[in-house]
C-alpha cells in the first residue's frame, strides 16, 4: 500500500525538523504537518518549482530481531568487547564482554541501563546547559547509546 504524497511529505518533515523518535508518525499530530506540507506546496508554486510524486515509498527497515544491536571493542582494551543490549520492556544496557582467546567469553558486566526516555530527558538538561548533567552517572555512553538505537531502528524492540 502506498500512502498519499501528503503524508509521506508531511512525516519527511517533519522527520527532518526534529529527527526520529520514539514517538512516530502514528503517534503524533499528523494533521499540523500535513497543514506544513500543504504551506510548502504553495511556496513551491510561487517560487517556481512543484513536489512530484514518484509513487515509490520504501519502507523502513525492521529493527533488529536479536537483543545486541550493536558490538564494537573497547578503546582501552582489545580484550574487552561493549555491546548495546535490548533487555526488553523498554529497557537498554550497555554490556562490556571480556574475551579470551582460549574461551568465547569469560566475564560479562553490565555497565549501564537506562530507558529511552531517560536518555531523553538527559539530553534536554544537556541542552538546556543545566549545569548539573554533567554529574550524571555515564551521561555521555546514555546519549552515545540512544543516538545508536535510534539510527539502527531499534527503538521498535521496545515494544516486544
Amino acid at each position: 500500500m502506498i500512502r498519499d504524497l501528503r503524508d509521506r511529505a508531511a512525516e519527511a518533515m517533519r522527520e527532518a525538523r526534529i529527527g526520529r523518535t520514539r514517538f512516530g508518525w502514528g503517534r503524533c499530530d499528523q494533521e499540523e504537518w500535513r497543514r506544513a506540507f500543504d504551506a510548502f506546496v504553495r511556496l513551491g508554486s510561487r517560487l517556481g518549482f512543484q513536489v512530484v510524486d514518484t509513487c515509490t515509498e520504501t519502507p523502513r527497515p525492521a529493527g533488529p530481531g536479536v537483543p545486541t544491536i550493536y558490538t564494537l571493542n573497547d578503546a582501552r582494551d582489545g580484550s574487552v568487547e561493549r555491546s548495546i543490549r535490548c533487555d526488553g520492556a523498554g529497557s537498554w544496557s550497555v554490556v562490556a564482554t571480556k574475551h579470551d582467546s582460549r574461551a568465547a567469553s569469560i566475564d560479562t558486566k553490565t555497565l549501564l541501563a537506562f530507558t529511552l526516555a531517560e536518555a531523553d530527558l538527559d539530553c534536554d538538561r544537556i541542552l538546556a546547559g543545566d549545569p548539573a548533567a554533567k554529574d550524571i552517572k555515564s551521561v555521555l555512553t546514555k546519549v552515545a547509546a540512544a543516538n545508536v538505537i535510534r539510527m539502527l531502528n531499534a527503538e521498535t524492540m521496545e515494544l516486544k
